[in-house]
């Protein structure tokens, strides 16, 4: 019985965090694009760069592109391959999603807690983190109570 609530806690988390890691890859791909290119110069001023190492927004979006969007992109795929690996690429994906925005927040020089932006895609990361976490949680119960039954 135990086995079989498990496989249903992992089919339904694994479909939202599917559809969380799709949709941060998504806008961390495209966010990435538009900083990198200029897009995005009236909603972050090349003045909140002073201070940081770099003298335009193409690296960080780049990086932002690369390296949230690829990962949460990758995460999503590995969840639909195998929702026990996707949910260990999940929690990863999220802890960097939010790491930068914890350094976007620190590096820029911004309106104080930053923008509602940063404070939703943060959230993203934490579900991005909880979920992958509980789908891995629930994977390691079912692998445990299906070797029980052998």
């Amino acid at each position: 019985m135990r086995r079989i609530e498990g496989e249903i806690v992992i089919r339904r988390t694994a479909k939202a965090l599917v559809a969380v890691d799709a949709f941060a890859a998504v806008t961390a791909v495209g966010g990435g694009i538009a900083l990198a290119t200029g897009l995005e110069e009236d909603r972050f001023p090349a003045t909140w760069l002073m201070g940081t190492p770099f003298r335009s927004y193409r690296v960080p979006g780049l990086l932002l592109a690369g390296l949230v969007g690829g990962g949460a992109a990758c995460a999503a795929a590995s969840t639909l391959r195998s929702p026990t690996t996707g949910g260990r690429a999940s929690l990863l994906a999220g802890a960097v999603l939010m790491c930068w925005i914890g350094g976007e927040t620190r590096l820029l020089k911004q309106p104080a807690y930053g923008t509602w932006t940063e404070r939703f895609f943060f959230a993203v990361g934490l579900l991005m983190a909880v979920l992958g976490l509980r789908v891995r949680r629930a994977g390691g119960r079912c692998r445990r109570s299906a070797g029980s039954l052998q």
